[in-house]
C-alpha cells in the first residue's frame, strides 16, 4: 500500500540523508572565478582530512585563496559540515559491518581451538577478572593534592554547529580580515598530474611532471 505524501509533510529526515543544503546566495563561494564543482570537490576533500595544501593543487588554486573561501564564505563551511556528517554516518554502517566479520572470525578461531584467541577473548570477557583481582596489586589512583597543577584538557573540534570554524586556536580578526582581502589567485598549471595546462594542444590528457636527460658534454656524431 502507498505512503500517504500527506503524513511525511512534518517528518524531518536526518542530516546525513537530507540533500546538501542549499546556498543562500546560489553559490559556495560567492564572485569567484572557480567553478562551483570545483568548490564541491574542495568541500569533500576538507570533511575527508585532506590538507589545504593536497585541496588547492587539486582545485589549482593558491592556497590563500582556499583560506580566503574557507574564513569568507559561511556556506562554504556548511557544505564541509554536511559532508563531513554524511561520511561520519557512511563510517558507522561500515563498522558495523566489519563487527559481523569480526565476530565470524573469532567464532572460527575459537571453535578451532587457537589458544592466542581465546586467551584474548576471555580476557575481552572478563573471565579471569576475579582471579586477577586477588593476585594484582593495589594500584588505585591516588587523590590529587591541593599543590598540583590543574589538568589541561584540549577540547574536541566541534560539528554541532554547522558552518562553525573548526579550529583549536581561533585567529586573530586582524588576520583573517587580512586573508579574506586577499584576491583570488590561480596555482601553478600542468606542475600537477590533476591540474589542467591550458597550454596544451590536448586537455584531456593533462601531462605530469616530464624529466628531460641532458644531450652531455659531448654530442653523439653520426
Amino acid at each position: 500500500m502507498p505512503v500517504d505524501p500527506r503524513t511525511l509533510a512534518g517528518d524531518r529526515l536526518p542530516r546525513w540523508a537530507e540533500e546538501p543544503p542549499v546556498p543562500a546566495e546560489g553559490s559556495l563561494v560567492p564572485g569567484s572565478q572557480f567553478h562551483e564543482e570545483q568548490w564541491i570537490m574542495a568541500a569533500g576533500m576538507l570533511a575527508r582530512g585532506n590538507s589545504f595544501l593536497q585541496v588547492s593543487r587539486a582545485m589549482g588554486c593558491s592556497r590563500t585563496t582556499l583560506w580566503r573561501a574557507y574564513y569568507g564564505a559561511k556556506d562554504l563551511r556548511i557544505r564541509v559540515w554536511w559532508e563531513r556528517e554524511a561520511l561520519n554516518r557512511e563510517a558507522e554502517l561500515r563498522l558495523s559491518s566489519l563487527r559481523a566479520l569480526v565476530a565470524e572470525q573469532i567464532e572460527r578461531l575459537v571453535s578451532i581451538g587457537d589458544p592466542s584467541t581465546v586467551r584474548w577473548l576471555a580476557d575481552r570477557l572478563g573471565l579471569f577478572a576475579g582471579a586477577d583481582a586477588r593476585t594484582a596489586p593495589d594500584i588505585r589512583p591516588q587523590a590529587p593534592r591541593p599543590d598540583d597543577p590543574p589538568a589541561v584538557t584540549v577540547p574536541e573540534l566541534d560539528d554541532d554547529i554547522p558552518g562553525e570554524l573548526r579550529e583549536r586556536t581561533p585567529r586573530s580578526p586582524e588576520v583573517v580580515a587580512a586573508i579574506v582581502a586577499q584576491p583570488e589567485g590561480e596555482g601553478p598549471k600542468g606542475v600537477y598530474p590533476w591540474t589542467l595546462n591550458p597550454d596544451e594542444h590536448f586537455p584531456n590528457l593533462v601531462p605530469g611532471p616530464v624529466r628531460r636527460r641532458a644531450a652531455g658534454a659531448f654530442p653523439r656524431s653520426l
